[in-house]
């Protein structure tokens, strides 16, 4: 980018609403013509014990660093870094930045992290943001649109960690993908913990997506060739992915390119999994943490998770799949994220929180701004009638992060020496 002046490539921005990437929240191509973005690649798993592989991803993540700052939001994940960022501090200041947000259940985000920061004793520097007061643009980066789901709130905690001093932010960013239960795992649950447990895993799982008769299936797929494994695993498990269309937001030609894209990699999906002989907990597993995108940071402190620097990919990967459940924790929420809890103290159990925050409310509400994209309908990107009709949020947040990164780009290219 540094000769002629470059050229956002629209169909490449379209893409990001082809329904792999926009549920998977990839960038499937570079939004610049002429430039290709390099592959990630998959570390090696490597058998060590998971504690130790955390605290030394934390120390590396935050050597060099006199400030320390974890975002945190009153779950597991983002706990467990803070514990361990207090403990690599050795004396240095760790600030804790929250957004106090109101879940589906009207709890309060900000009041969950006080409970657990005056429970555990955790001598952090909270500060409390409030969503309806703060929020600021995100800094534009021409790696291509923010996929974070909040960015103006995101952006407004970076920026507050930049004022308070820190080197770093951390969060817990990846834990869910990496380290959570995966479907299809009451073989590899018995394999690992028993039958008793693989009856409690399919009790506490029967509930969401397949159910139990996903379990059966996944069970009755083991005698199946590789090729049917993998494409009756991806009926079950993506149904909607089966033949994916994109949405009517976008304008053709792209609407068609996106189609086109995403029914390309669903097949290559699938033959990746039939390939490599994955059961379905082991496809299901690598779908939920890859495609992975670093998302860029919001303010000028620099944004990293312990969850995902290699140091932990590599002990993380090699986990056998049914250790990642534990049947005596007390709740499903738990149980199913035994391996983070096995990151935090054992006295803090009795505290920590019995059940997962989800702020669907919050990302409706965050939507609505996707519905005016100026710069979006004038590419010929979408397609302004039917923009005026949406109401699917997901949609309409990709939506959102074209329109700022269409923004940026303008400002950026008419400002260029």
């Amino acid at each position: 980018m540094a000769g002629p002046a470059p050229v956002v490539d629209v169909e490449a921005l379209a893409l990001l609403l082809a329904p792999p990437a926009m549920l998977g929240e990839f960038v499937p191509r570079s939004p610049w013509k002429g430039l290709r973005r390099l592959p990630a690649q998959v570390p090696e798993p490597r058998t060590g014990p998971l504690p130790q592989a955390f605290a030394r991803s934390v120390e590396e993540l935050t050597a060099g660093a006199d400030v320390l700052g974890v975002l945190v939001s009153g779950g597991l994940d983002s706990l467990a870094v803070l514990v361990h960022t207090l403990r690599a501090a050795r004396g240095r200041r760790v600030v804790a930045l929250t957004t106090d947000l109101t879940d589906d259940t009207g709890t309060s985000a900000a009041a969950v992290v006080r409970r657990l920061l005056a429970a555990m004793n955790l001598d952090a520097e909270l500060h409390v943001l409030d969503p309806a007061r703060d929020g600021c643009e995100p800094v534009w980066t021409p790696a291509g649109p923010r996929l974070d789901a909040l960015p103006r709130i995101n952006a407004a905690a970076a920026a507050r960690a930049a004022e308070a001093g820190c080197h770093v932010l951390l969060s817990g960013d990846g834990a869910d993908e990496l380290l959570g239960v995966p479907r299809y795992a009451t073989g590899a649950v018995a394999a690992q913990r028993g039958w008793r447990a693989a009856v409690r895993y399919a009790a506490d799982i029967a509930s969401s997506g397949p159910g139990l008769p996903g379990e059966v299936a996944a069970a009755a797929s083991a005698v199946l060739p590789a090729g049917a494994r993998a494409r009756t695993y991806w009926a079950a498990n993506w149904p909607a992915w089966c033949d994916p269309a994109a949405p009517a937001v976008l304008a053709e030609p792209y609407r068609s390119a996106a189609t086109a894209w995403a029914r390309t990699w669903v097949e290559e999906q699938i033959a990746q999994h039939a390939a490599l002989r994955r059961s379905w907990a082991q496809a299901d597993a690598m779908d939920a943490l890859f495609p992975r995108e670093a998302i860029p940071p919001a303010d000028t402190v620099p944004e990293a998770s312990p969850f995902l620097r290699p140091t932990l990919l590599v002990a993380a990967l090699a986990l056998p799949l049914g250790q990642r459940y534990h049947p005596a924790l007390p709740t499903p929420y738990l149980r199913c994220k035994a391996q983070v809890v096995r990151l935090l103290p054992r006295s803090a159990l009795p505290v920590l929180p019995r059940r997962k925050q989800y702020f669907k409310a919050a990302l409706a509400h965050a939507s609505v701004t996707g519905r005016n994209a100026p710069r979006c309908v004038a590419a010929g990107l979408l397609d302004p009638a039917a923009l005026a009709v949406e109401t699917d949020p997901a949609v309409l947040l990709v939506v959102a992060a074209l329109e700022r990164w269409l923004t940026g780009a303008e400002h950026a290219l008419a400002t260029r020496p």
